[in-house]
């Protein structure tokens, strides 16, 4: 057993919610049933006109590491992740989608990572749930996936580490959480933010421990919008400042979303350079199209 399960830090698990009730229910069990226990769970309800309220009331009265905080109004999700960093009391962070869930030994599987370096961040393979019968685990690549991210200038090429990271609260909090003036790419932007001004880097676990959600046909928090991708590519090139070529390079990550305006050859070379492996294949198949 590692130090840090021995010591058994609090960690917090926050939840942001909104009219998804019982698919709320699944992900908030997932996180009670953790092998580890020393938990602190945050959900925050963006307004929600569902039966989401009463939920909360019962299932915080069953269970002490649970609370909740009620928004006055609708703005989104990334408004919620930050006031639950702003109130979270645990030593470390990590994050979960209402759709999505866990599986049993993941935060345990994270503590026992960072007991080689708690300083830094972790990140883990995923799978996908494409129907009620077939979850999808990940592929021989993912597997074989960086085992870190050392700079931030990294993920300019592709988001490699998904939609949470397990990480020590302070961290995040003091880079600022998730910027809330952006409508698309808010995970992208919160990582790259995190490790600039935070100077840490990204560690990968190549065990699948959360099961990403694509069955369901409720709107997923990351639903994509090429409107708001397009503005985001901007809003991200200008407040990080990037050069031309950083640039040029973050351009690639717009190709699946608007692959009709870029010519064949900038794909290519956007997808080489971007590491975007698979778009790439999928590019060549149809003959550029």
């Amino acid at each position: 057993m590692t130090k840090l399960i021995e010591s058994r830090p609090l960690v917090t698990v926050y939840i942001p919610t909104y009219n998804r009730v019982d698919l709320l229910r699944r992900a908030v069990e997932s996180v009670r049933k953790q092998t580890y226990e020393n938990l602190e769970i945050i959900i925050v309800d963006d307004c929600s006109t569902d039966d989401t309220l009463h939920y909360l009331e019962q299932i915080a009265a069953q269970d002490s590491r649970i609370s909740y905080f009620l928004k006055e109004d609708n703005i989104g999700a990334c408004n919620s992740r930050n006031i639950a960093i702003k109130n979270a009391t645990g030593k470390f962070i990590t994050g979960l989608d209402d759709d999505d869930y866990f599986e049993s030994r993941r935060i345990e599987t994270f503590l026992e990572a960072a007991d080689k370096a708690e300083d830094e961040a972790y990140y883990s393979s995923v799978k996908i749930k494409i129907s009620e019968d077939i979850i999808l685990s990940p592929s021989l690549l993912t597997r074989f996936k960086r085992s870190s991210i050392n700079s931030h200038k990294e993920l300019l090429k592709q988001n490699f580490i998904g939609n949470q990271i397990f990480i020590k609260t302070d961290l995040l909090r003091k880079s600022g959480g998730f910027d809330e003036d952006f409508k698309a790419w808010q995970d992208l932007e919160c990582w790259y933010n995190l490790m600039k001004t935070q100077n840490i880097k990204m560690n990968f676990i190549s065990k699948a421990t959360q099961i990403i959600d694509q069955s369901h046909e409720h709107e997923r928090i990351s639903k994509k919008n090429v409107e708001n991708v397009i503005e985001a590519f901007k809003q991200f090139s200008e407040k990080h400042n990037l050069n031309k070529v950083q640039k040029a390079i973050l351009q690639g990550q717009l190709l699946p979303y608007n692959p009709k305006y870029f010519s064949i050859t900038h794909k290519i070379l956007l997808l080489v350079l971007t590491h975007q492996v698979f778009y790439l294949k999928s590019i060549l198949n149809r003959g550029g199209q």
